[in-house]
């Protein structure tokens, strides 16, 4: 806010005024105006200047857009937007929207005005990496329908706690943007890990709701910006989200690499997503399927014969893992199921048993009546673990340390304790090279030559080769 100061002159004649002035206003704008003001109301005038685009603050709250725009623009014709033409530029700008956890930098944008339409170009940085591209028009009139070319490359986005992400894609909206345009377009989904948090050694669970009793309206407004307590917490709204919403027709693609880590598990899955419905009511349809993964508890490991990711209308990935062996009392399985935030951990078997029962079959082969105090202590470091009381562990640091995707410490048919380490080097092509204890050492690649058919070749450090096809189909 300030005050705005116009200085100039003005001289009437029988067309009308001529002006010619300098005007500045708050936080460093500035314009000049000069031309004619014509006595039948029209205008023929020439305006130059540049202004903050700061001062958009109150309007697209929690967003905050930063920098200058710069403007050469024309109005001839009556007193309207059709009679605008020129161009606004702006260079070196940012816009962050903290609840969605992006910031772009260096935005360079063109707007072209002409015929009450706004040609855009704009290029930006992601501050966690990648770009966005729009370019495209919006008539300024009635609903604004706009088509708009939205390009996204190797667009990073990360929530810390939760995942990692890079997206290149192209979308297209077209439509009244005041009146439910339409998305569509494909997603190609880079390299993600999702983590399974832990919750730390004293969790004491979630915090309970909390409500503000006599809060000001100022309080009130803070804590719905940083998106804690009322109807629109936790999203970026900037003003009330009632309208029709935006149509989405979106294609997510996702083949491979999509790893999610944490609480013992260890996974990779790929697929792909069908997004419908619109930008108020997201409708998922697809999966992420297992391509391959373990459960490792107390040094047992356990291969997952079931896994998948989706979503249910909103960016927190919904888990199911499970993995099955059998015991000498059965079949048992171990169930993680529920939003990746807080999954839900549960163990089954056949014939049924209560739950600490088969977790004590499963890790020591015993009743839990028989098990030993250590193994009790045991037992609760694997249901912490699995509940998420505790830290990544030594491998997984390792194995981001090395930049690696996988990193297993195992045993050969042998009995030779062996570390596999395992990388992509191509979008279709995955090698992983095993070292044992006994000197023996195998590397394998695998070639995904379509989305069902995978082949195969190993090398063993003992002269033995191998290749295979493999096909594998979900119905």
């Amino acid at each position: 806010a300030g005050p705005l100061n116009v200085k100039g002159n003005a001289r009437q004649d029988s067309t009308g005024w001529h002006v010619d002035t300098n005007a500045t206003g708050p936080s460093g704008t500035r314009a000049t105006v000069s031309g004619l003001v014509a006595n039948n109301g029209n205008l023929n005038l020439d305006i130059q200047g540049n202004a903050p685009l700061g001062l958009s603050a109150p309007f697209i709250a929690p967003r905050n857009l930063q920098g200058q725009a710069t403007f050469d623009l024309k109005v001839d014709g009556p007193p309207q937007l059709g009679s605008v033409s020129g161009k606004i530029r702006t260079s070196n700008a940012s816009l962050s929207a903290p609840n969605l956890r992006i910031t772009l930098q260096d935005i360079a944008a063109s707007i072209e005005l002409a015929n009450n339409r706004a040609q855009i170009n704009l290029s930006a940085r992601n501050s966690d990496g990648g770009q966005v591209n729009v370019a495209g028009a919006i008539t300024l009139t009635g609903s604004l329908p706009a088509d708009l070319d939205v390009r996204l490359g190797d667009l990073v986005l990360i929530d810390p706690a939760l995942y990692r992400t890079s997206l290149n894609g192209n979308l297209r909206i077209t439509g009244p943007l005041t009146a439910g345009a339409q998305i569509n377009g494909q997603i190609d989904v880079g390299e993600t890990e999702i983590s399974v948090p832990s919750t730390g050694l004293t969790s004491i669970g979630d915090i309970p709701q909390i409500d503000f009793v006599g809060a000001t309206a100022d309080v009130i407004a803070t804590r719905r910006k940083a998106g804690l307590g009322g109807p629109d917490a936790g999203k970026d709204v900037a003003a009330p989200s009632t309208g029709p919403g935006f149509g989405l027709n979106i294609r997510i693609n996702a083949p491979r690499r999509i790893f999610v880590r944490g609480r013992g598990l260890d996974a990779e899955l790929g697929g792909s997503l069908l997004l419908t419905g619109t930008t108020n009511r997201i409708i998922s349809a697809g999966r992420f399927d297992l391509v391959r993964g373990r459960l490792d508890i107390l040094g047992k490991r356990f291969e997952l014969t079931e896994g998948a990711v989706q979503f249910e209308g909103d960016l927190v990935p919904y888990l199911r893992f499970v993995t099955s062996t059998t015991t000498a009392t059965g079949e048992v399985r171990i169930i993680i199921e529920g939003k990746a935030t807080a999954p839900v951990v549960s163990f089954a078997s056949t014939p049924e048993s209560p739950q600490d029962e088969v977790l004590s079959q499963l890790l020591f082969g015993r009743n839990i009546s028989e098990i030993s105090a250590f193994q009790a202590l045991q037992l609760a470091s694997a249901v912490a673990t699995l509940a998420g009381r505790g830290g990544a562990g030594i491998i997984s640091n390792l194995r981001a340390g090395f930049g690696l995707d996988n990193l297993d410490v195992t045993t050969t048919d042998s009995g030779a304790t062996a570390v596999r380490a395992g990388k992509y080097i191509s979008e279709n092509v995955y090698t992983d090279v095993t070292a044992a204890s006994d000197g023996t050492a195998d590397v394998s690649i695998n070639l995904d030559l379509t989305k069902s058919l995978r082949a195969k070749g190993t090398v063993g450090s003992d002269g033995d080769t191998g290749i295979g096809l493999f096909f594998q189909k979900d119905y």
